[in-house]
């Protein structure tokens, strides 16, 4: 009785805390049944917009779709997890209502086909803080923009952690990723036609592909702040007909097939440090041939470079 007594104490008093800090309603999902619901999309298709979902610790065979603005919570990060069998290609939690927020999670997705996610986002300015996503084909898909992910994990990501995915009749722009870590997936962050994103202090590194890959095209006026990127087994930053691009004061080594590689049609992208010399942080750069010049500036301290090749 004491236990159970001290367990009420001390969730009531996390409860109490977010109470204070979102003046909103909350109910809470536990899996033992002494609270509101078992099951969290329960909880979810029967509260209103504005509520605060505080999900306890323990493993949550659910598949999540969330069509209002809730606050999804975990109690702690390491045990409280969604672990989930999708169909072919789905997702384990699906953001489509603007404003959602998601905390304290950790997601898995085990079902079958190669673009099966852990978070799909397909609506604007939803908020994902301090979750693991692990041991899925892509950790978190986002088809739209205004989104902010940070102090998230992304580790063992059999397609990428993160992937932008805009089209040419579609926008993917303005979502800022910041203080998250990506290893062992095969891309660390992939953007396709996405433009405008901020990508700060993160850490990459063991990722079996490339670190930060902008493939297709048009992944224009991005800018990635404060990262460090090393032991990548193929590049640590890819750009593909991406141009006006900015990589700033970052760390870039070791990546085994070039730090940063730029290919044809790129363009009037920056490499800003605040080092004096133009070695030591990017180590590397694999320049193809019959770029638009000027292809690269290189911006230290004291000094600008630009590079052309013929």
């Amino acid at each position: 009785m004491l236990i159970l007594q001290i367990l009420l104490i001390t969730t009531t008093h996390a409860i109490d805390l977010y109470l204070l800090d979102n003046q909103k309603n909350i109910k809470i999902v536990d899996k033992t049944g002494n609270w509101d619901y078992i099951n969290i999309q329960e909880a979810i298709d029967n509260e209103p917009e504005g509520t605060t979902i505080f999900v306890k610790n323990g493993i949550y065979n659910e598949i999540l779709y969330i069509d209002k603005k809730i606050n999804l919570i975990g109690e702690n990060k390491d045990n409280t997890i969604i672990l989930s069998e999708s169909m072919q290609n789905r997702y384990s939690i699906c953001l489509n209502s603007p404003n959602v927020k998601l905390e304290n999670l950790s997601i898995k997705n085990s079902g079958p086909g190669l673009y099966c996610s852990g978070i799909k986002i397909t609506a604007p300015n939803t908020q994902i803080n301090d979750c693991f996503i692990y041991d899925t084909p892509v950790g978190i898909a986002i088809f739209t923009s205004y989104n902010t992910i940070n102090n998230c994990e992304f580790y063992g990501c059999s397609d990428e952690g993160i992937v932008l995915l805009g089209t040419s009749y579609s926008d993917c722009k303005y979502n800022k990723i910041s203080n998250c870590k990506f290893y062992e997936n095969c891309d660390g962050i992939e953007l396709q036609y996405s433009t405008d994103n901020i990508i700060t202090n993160c850490i990459f590194y063991n990722n079996t592909h490339t670190a930060i890959d902008a493939i297709a095209s048009s992944n224009d006026r991005n800018m990635i702040l404060s990262c460090d990127i090393y032991n990548n087994d193929v590049h640590g930053v890819f750009l593909s007909s991406s141009s006006y691009n900015r990589i700033i004061d970052c760390n870039i080594l070791d990546n085994d097939n070039g730090d940063i590689v730029i290919n044809r049609d790129s363009k009037y992208n920056e490499v800003i440090s605040k080092s004096n010399s133009y070695t030591g942080v990017f180590l590397s750069f694999l320049l193809y041939k019959k770029f638009e010049k000027p292809i690269l500036k290189i911006i230290s301290r004291f000094k600008e470079k630009i590079i052309n090749i013929a």
